[in-house]
């Protein structure tokens, strides 16, 4: 009887909790808004709302969708979770402000208030959505806008409020969401595609290492590019100088790693996109590096390589392959986002991209000899868009499908495929995310400061207002499923602060060094300024020494990229804790003070693995 009691007190808690409607704001061209209830419809528990496109008002600059368990008062318990790691508790401000997040890195977020807990997960227009957290006189709102800006949508609005127990975390709602993508076979865990495919394994238990070879000023001096003006390619790492890498790696005990040679095309790094033979020359040519390839893969070693099917330059007309039509046409014509290597930076349709160049590129590509876990540059770093081209014109998610096209044709041709960063509209394609964010996770320390052990790492700052501190949100969904790097800082972390250490740790990631990862000739490395080179012999002996630390350290952590990041949460003060699906705990201490925990003591500034007893008995 007392059994019964608590389902019925339960099934009433529910019915309670789940909202009958939503309050949708549109915000009309004009500058007129209107405002509707929309009735939301219970099934299994899970809230669904939809709004055909066919009812939708003409001419929308944005609309607004208000649910009330988004609501909350200053001091009042709970938290809301972006998809970009940004998470905040509803705490009294010193002033009213407002967060706005626009990349849809995943089609969710989460949001607990005493009005219900939910993870919120959108089915359709989700490349038009920003999430919102707005605080206004005490009072919280969390919520969705979609941005139309006067176009009719793609498609039909879909969202779904998934319940979560009052007491979730942040690392609940990642979860659900994990369980939602596996359920509906949007992607396969790790630990079951390795079983089959050598390459991916191989990419699991190794490190990646990049390494610039060869590229043009950046940015350009020169827009639009010819034979006639086309600047000079300037050579760091020659095929045969990349010889001497590998056997440097041999020389001082590292035996593993997956090698990703960058600008070894014509033009080099990013020089005359879509063009990429032939084999640029200053480095040795087509077969010095077919020989590179096989010297490497001799001596144990998987060797991939950077490509560009995203980005076009008109330097590329110098080996005959310009052409106009192949570009993505915006709603006001054709434009350049940006100038680069090879000039200014025009963006490709994939549609036009894949029938032209993806299949019979990537065949040639192979025939050198390269396998392994291949990286298109951008793809997964870019919110998809409409192709308003009279001749090949596609919506936002008929975008999606041809770039799906292009990451499956690159699995089957080299063993997997690897982009820039995180965005997840073809994860079931993705197999290695080269950073997921750009956050930088703290400040950043001279060298002769990273010996002090009062060296303090302060979570909150820098942040946006109304966000209280970053979390490894991505990685409770896809650790365990895709391989990846987490911060853009955390390359060639051994160089830096040990901040980047101990994050590379916490978000468990595979570890990414990079020769020659700063190239540009103005403006702010993106991976930092201490860098790894191989100027001298002597450089490159030092930089191998601080890349076999990564190469030590991820020898005991790499066991730990097939298992799912199962829970996170603060301890303390600047202590965190984070747990594997096999029971692996690991706790970092960015404190000045020694912390205590499950019997044993983490110094500050550093880190304590706590193996579960499955994994010391099979070690």
């Amino acid at each position: 009887m007392r059994f019964l009691s608590f389902i019925f007190v339960f099934f009433f808690a529910s019915v309670l909790s789940a909202a009958d409607s939503v309050r949708v704001v549109w915000n009309l061209m004009d500058g007129t808004k209107t405002e509707q209830t929309v009735p939301l419809v219970l099934r299994d528990g899970v809230e669904y709302l939809t709004i055909p496109r066919s009812q939708m008002p003409a001419s929308v600059k944005n609309f607004e969708i208000h649910h009330p368990a988004g609501t909350a008062s200053a001091g009042e318990p709970g938290f809301y979770v972006f998809n970009n790691g940004f998470f905040g508790q509803f705490l009294k401000r010193d002033a009213d402000a407002r967060y706005s997040h626009g990349g849809t890195i995943m089609p969710m977020y989460g949001v607990s208030t005493p009005r219900g807990a939910y993870t919120v997960i959108q089915t359709g227009l989700r490349f038009d959505s920003q999430y919102v957290v707005e605080y206004r006189g005490g009072q919280y709102d969390v919520f969705l806008v979609y941005v139309l800006n006067g176009d009719p949508a793609d498609s039909d609005l879909g969202v779904e409020y998934h319940p979560l127990p009052a007491d979730a975390t942040y690392a609940d709602a990642a979860k659900l969401y994990r369980k939602y993508q596996l359920d509906r076979g949007a992607c396969v865990p790790l630990k079951e595609r390795a079983k089959t495919n050598p390459d991916l394994k191989y990419a699991a238990e190794s490190m990646e290492v990049r390494v610039r070879q060869a590229w043009k000023p950046v940015p350009s001096p020169v827009g639009e590019q010819t034979a006639e003006n086309e600047p000079e390619v300037g050579v760091k790492i020659t095929f045969d100088r990349f010889k001497q890498i590998v056997d440097e790696f041999k020389r001082q005990g590292i035996n593993e790693a997956e090698f990703c040679l960058v600008g070894w095309n014509c033009g080099g790094h990013d020089g005359r996109w879509p063009q990429v033979f032939p084999v640029e020359p200053k480095l040795g040519g087509e077969e010095k590096l077919k020989e590179a390839i096989r010297y490497a893969q001799e001596n144990g070693f998987q060797i991939v390589c950077h490509t560009n099917n995203f980005d076009a330059y008109h330097a590329s007309s110098i080996g005959g392959l310009w052409d106009w039509n192949y570009l993505i046409v915006r709603k006001d014509g054709i434009r350049t986002t940006r100038t680069w290597g090879g000039g200014n930076v025009y963006q490709t349709c994939p549609k036009c991209v894949y029938e032209r160049f993806v299949k019979s590129d990537q065949e040639r590509i192979r025939a050198l000899g390269f396998h392994g876990i291949h990286y298109i540059d951008v793809y997964t770093i870019w919110q998809p868009e409409r192709c308003w081209s009279a001749e090949h014109p596609l919506t936002k998610e008929e975008n999606t499908q041809w770039c799906q096209k292009i990451f499956e044709t690159t699995q089957k041709t080299f063993g997997g495929f690897g982009s820039e960063s995180g965005y997840d509209f073809a994860i079931g394609n993705v197999d290695y995310a080269l950073y997921v964010s750009f956050h930088d996770p703290g400040k950043v320390l001279r060298p002769e400061e990273t010996a002090k052990t009062n060296a303090t790492y302060n979570p909150t700052k820098p942040l946006p207002a109304l966000i209280d501190r970053h979390t490894p949100f991505w990685q409770l969904v896809y650790n365990g499923i895709v391989l990846n790097n987490p911060f853009c800082a955390t390359t060639n972390y051994t160089l830096k602060d040990p901040i980047s250490r101990l994050k590379l740790v916490e978000y468990g990631g595979r570890p990414m060094f990079y020769f020659y990862s700063g190239f540009l000739a103005a403006g702010s490395n993106w991976m930092g300024e201490r860098d790894i080179t191989c100027g001298t012999d002597e450089e490159l002996h030092q930089s191998v020494a601080k890349i076999r630390e990564g190469y030590e350290e991820f020898q005991r952590l790499r066991p730990l990229q097939y298992e799912f990041m199962e829970n996170h949460e603060q301890l303390a003060e600047n202590v965190f804790e984070t747990t594997f699906s096999d029971g692996t705990r690991i706790v970092t201490n960015y404190s000045s003070e020694p912390f205590v925990c499950h019997g044993k003591t983490v110094k500050p500034m550093s880190y304590e693995v706590f193996w579960s007893e499955e994994v010391q008995a099979k070690n």
